[in-house]
């Protein structure tokens, strides 16, 4: 096979395909002479309120200043806890820490890799008691307010679960949705779960501008108008300052772009379900390989992230990295590390958990290209090598499921 160089992500088929169309609009833009705020804002934050049918969307400079945001907006005081994931992007813990709060990590599902809802029942049912229609931790007294889910990789998490327990408990649910734009479960699209979701339009995002953009949804119009204060300096009009708040207005260029890459959300999402379908079904079946699974609606696969293992859960994952990068094939790790081992998240030893499931995920996750510009030719290529990886490597793996088996 004709030696390839596979990116692990890339821009350039898609800016060129659309460079027509997004040139005018930000020309447009440019002679509007309005750059902050505005009608292209309004416009943007309209249309995703229409993509999502939820009532408000509260554009913003990050998907970390959304979660800033709805955390703020919600109530995390000082030395609250937040339970969450210990595996995802470090934006929906540390801006939970940066509250001065605390976040305890419940371990992932190991199907999903999202959160698992019976390991938080468990930690709620061990650790917690209701005084007066509020949860607290039994050893430190402090209040437990609420829930940071997040949808990892473009999979949406048990909500049903979730939410019976939230409500049981009475905390509120923050979805970080910023890898799942476009998943849904039962005609409700991610952003829709929590009582505020926080979205980031990153560029690597399947909905991505030309830098950094984040948005919140909700349909609560009191948390709706907190996140419009916060967003603004804290002010509801000019001088009306009515708290403290932060800068984190998207600019209409952005907002623009934004408004123009929406039209083709839903096509490149399909696209992107369509190459890991292909993954799924070459890779499946090899012995050091284990496919990711969807368990709840429409996986929309921001990341292709499979596990690279033997039958004791240790990986060869360098092996087959090194293997790929010969052949031109970049991929990537997320993520390297579960967020039980970094100190500043876990300040408090009397709250700290053992999550193994994360453990050793961060040892055998593995994300290969996956994007919508990708053509059959470059998907065949992925499976042809990671199918024809040296066979010392598949060696390997067998001989040590098969010493597994003897020990059993």
């Amino acid at each position: 096979m004709t030696m390839r160089s596979i990116p692990f992500f890339s821009l350039e088929r898609q800016t060129s395909k659309l460079r027509g169309k997004l040139m005018s609009t930000i020309e447009y833009v440019i002679d509007s002479q309005q750059f902050i705020g505005g009608p292209f804002v309004e416009q943007f934050e309209q249309k995703v309120a229409n993509y999502f049918q939820v009532n408000h969307v509260i554009a913003c400079n990050s998907g970390t200043d959304a979660l800033w945001m709805a955390l703020h907006a919600l109530g995390t005081p000082k030395d609250s806890i937040v339970l969450t994931t210990p595996f995802s992007f470090i934006a929906s813990s540390s801006e939970v820490s940066m509250l001065e709060a605390h976040p305890v990590f419940i371990d992932v599902d190991a199907a999903s890799y999202n959160i698992n809802p019976a390991l938080l029942k468990a930690w709620l049912e061990e650790n917690a008691v209701m005084k007066d229609g509020k949860t607290f931790h039994k050893i430190t007294g402090q209040p437990v307010v609420g829930i940071v889910t997040v949808d990892l990789f473009g999979q949406l998490a048990d909500y049903q679960e979730i939410r019976a327990l939230a409500d049981a408990w009475k905390l509120w649910i923050v979805e970080d949705a910023c890898q799942a734009i476009g998943a849904q479960l039962d005609g409700k699209k991610a952003g829709t779960f929590g009582d505020i979701a926080a979205f980031s339009f990153y560029p690597t995002k399947n909905l991505g501008a030309f830098g950094d953009a984040g948005c919140c949804t909700t349909n609560n119009p009191e948390l709706a108008e907190k996140l419009l204060t916060l967003r603004n300096h804290g002010r509801k009009t000019m001088y009306n300052y009515l708290g403290l708040g932060i800068n984190s207005r998207l600019d209409a260029m952005q907002a623009a772009v934004l408004s123009l890459k929406l039209e083709y959300l839903e096509t490149w999402n399909a696209r992107r379900r369509q190459i890991a379908q292909v993954y799924n079904q070459e890779l499946g079946h090899i012995p050091f390989i284990k496919t990711p699974a969807t368990t709840h609606g429409t996986h929309i696969y921001h990341q292709y992230s499979l596990q690279v293992v033997d039958a004791q859960g240790t990986g060869y994952r360098d092996q087959l990295i090194e293997h790929l990068t010969r052949h031109g094939i970049a991929t990537r790790i997320f993520y390297e590390k579960s967020f039980t081992d970094i100190a500043f998240l876990n300040m408090d030893p009397r709250l700290k958990t053992e999550c193994p499931v994360t453990h050793q995920l961060t040892q055998t996750i593995l994300a290969l290209p996956i994007w919508p510009e990708m053509t059959d030719e470059e998907v065949e290529y992925v499976v042809h090598h990671i199918k024809t990886a040296p066979i010392q490597l598949v060696q390997k793996v067998q001989t040590a499921s098969s010493s597994h088996q003897c020990a059993c």
